[in-house]
């Protein structure tokens, strides 16, 4: 969201879900089912592995 610079309200709209569901995840650490995670992934249109690409997660402990 911050990347695209829109709100929780907008892209819960752009993902064809509730913004109170989008709202327990981002506000509440509510874990997300993967269907949910896909629906996010399309409506900010991008694919579901630039959603979990996060540098700072991508490092192995060597």
């Amino acid at each position: 969201m911050k990347e695209q610079n829109i709100t929780l309200n907008r892209v819960a709209t752009l993902s064809g879900m509730a913004a109170t569901t989008l709202s327990n995840i981002v506000n509440r650490g509510s874990a997300p089912r993967i269907d949910t995670v896909y629906k996010v992934c399309n409506g900010l249109g991008i694919s579901v592995h630039d959603f979990f690409d996060f540098p700072p997660y991508n490092e192995v402990e060597k």
